[in-house]
């Protein structure tokens, strides 16, 4: 008997604007493209209100698991306001291909990594990526306050709103690096300093930055990281009570 022919591998989805997606929703645009899938901004027929929809390529995904991973995790985390708010899970066809899709808020923010480069010489002045990094600090402590923890922070999972004298910040595609330990707690705050190092200009301005910076950032070096912010809320308490001696 001949094996059953597989179907083909999807490794695009291709949605164009104006397309139904389910039962509820209107494709509106494509937000971006990783390697679990494709997340694209959709629009609630019935009301008109903006979501998105990150759709799961099936042979990333076989037994959905992924997806309800991550499900969990944004209920969980449901009352961080730098998470995202998840709303539901999705089927839908796609290629005469049942896809699994996750709904969740669509939030109008420019990934990090984008709204550092387009400021002048792509970077950020010393006062600014502190007030990004509070917020990043602010809100990864709220994550691990609940015993959780992110995995994967930098500057495009991050998602950034300017708003008058401040910053609004959401995170996204958690990883799935097993159950929540002390340690990957840590590595969050490996990450997150990285983040803030990179949004100075990296290495080839570090020697210029004011010493008050330069030891936050601890030359990158994850023990010296460690063993002045061995908590993400150690950090916290750091930048709100630090001392500048430099002119900035």
């Amino acid at each position: 008997m001949p094996k059953a022919k597989r179907p083909p591998r999807i490794d695009t989805f291709g949605l164009t604007p104006g397309r139904k997606i389910g039962p509820l929703y209107r494709v509106v645009q494509l937000l971006g493209r990783g390697q679990e899938g494709e997340v694209y901004q959709i629009q609630e027929i019935e009301t008109g209100i903006q979501r998105a929809a990150k759709l799961y390529f099936p042979h990333r995904d076989p037994k959905s698991n992924a997806i309800v991973w991550h499900a969990r995790k944004l209920n969980a985390l449901r009352h961080c306001p730098i998470v995202l708010q998840y709303h539901h899970t999705e089927l839908i066809q796609v290629a005469r291909r049942k896809v699994r899709c996750l709904i969740s808020e669509f939030y109008e923010g420019a990934p990090l990594e984008q709204w550092i480069a387009d400021h002048r010489g792509g970077r950020l002045t010393p006062f600014m990526a502190l007030h990004v990094l509070y917020h990043l600090v602010r809100g990864l402590e709220g994550v691990h306050a609940l015993g959780e923890y992110h995995a994967d922070v930098h500057s495009g999972n991050i998602l950034i709103h300017a708003m008058g004298v401040g910053f609004e910040l959401k995170l996204v595609d958690f990883y799935n690096w097993g159950r929540p330990t002390r340690a990957k707690q840590k590595q969050d705050v490996i990450d997150t300093i990285t983040v803030f190092h990179e949004s100075l200009g990296g290495s080839d301005r570090y020697a210029r930055l004011p010493p008050e910076i330069r030891k936050i950032c601890g030359g990158l070096q994850h023990k010296r990281i460690l063993d002045r912010f061995p908590t993400m809320s150690a950090l916290r308490g750091h930048l709100e009570s630090f001392t500048w001696e430099t002119k900035i």
